[in-house]
């Protein structure tokens, strides 16, 4: 499989150590490619995210310093932040800031381009297409992204999770975070305006163009 448009991951490490808001943004529009070569590959378009700014931020498993499951969170920029939840799903976060300063991405959701059959087999085919990799859980059952993945690097040639930069600025509608308890109220949620694989509620709070 071979895409036009080079991997973030080969510009600079740089591009993810940034403020953890501004990366969520930027990352919508951008390619996961996980698998490349194989025949169980997968590109899928980012189309959801959420940012969680750390030891700042009640919501994110950072908030109280380093515990075994968040130590990747305080680590260095991109790399992946995978944990289990409610006894049945794996998420996937990119992790971001400076090294030491912890700081994560969850993909929320995205849209499936290449390797539709794959997924559909891990998803069932009941499942629709815009529904495929809608909601964290859903998202790296479909992508086959486990506890395994915690840690790896996305700028490691060898992994099997990769980031390409998007080509284009979508339309992206800022929002609050899904299903929390704590930060409930802060916008920190990132959509592609208009896509169907966007969960919801669909967030109206405000609308950016770049």
């Amino acid at each position: 499989m071979r895409r036009g448009d080079p991997p973030v991951a080969e510009r600079s490490r740089a591009w993810f150590a940034r403020p953890t808001e501004v990366v969520a943004r930027d990352l919508v529009g951008c390619a996961l490619v996980v698998d490349e070569g194989t025949p169980s590959a997968v590109v899928a378009r980012i189309v959801e995210t959420e940012a969680y700014l750390g030891t700042s931020d009640p919501a994110s498993h950072a908030y109280r310093g380093p515990t075994p499951r968040s130590r990747v969170m305080f680590g260095p920029a991109a790399h992946l932040y995978v944990y289990f939840t409610y006894g049945m799903h794996h998420c996937a976060n990119v992790v971001t800031e400076a090294d030491g300063v912890a700081g994560a991405v969850l993909l929320r959701a995205a849209s499936v381009e290449d390797g539709l059959q794959t997924v559909t087999a891990r998803r069932g085919d009941t499942v629709t297409r815009s529904g495929l990799l809608r909601g964290p859980g859903n998202l790296c059952r479909g992508l086959g992204i486990t506890r395994d993945d915690d840690g790896i690097d996305l700028l490691a040639p060898h992994s099997r999770v990769h980031i390409e930069r998007r080509t284009g600025s979508p339309p992206i509608v800022v929002g609050t975070r899904i299903g929390l308890r704590h930060a409930a109220d802060r916008l920190l949620r990132f959509s592609w305006l208009g896509d169907p694989a966007v969960s919801g509620p669909v967030p109206r709070d405000s609308v950016e163009t770049r």
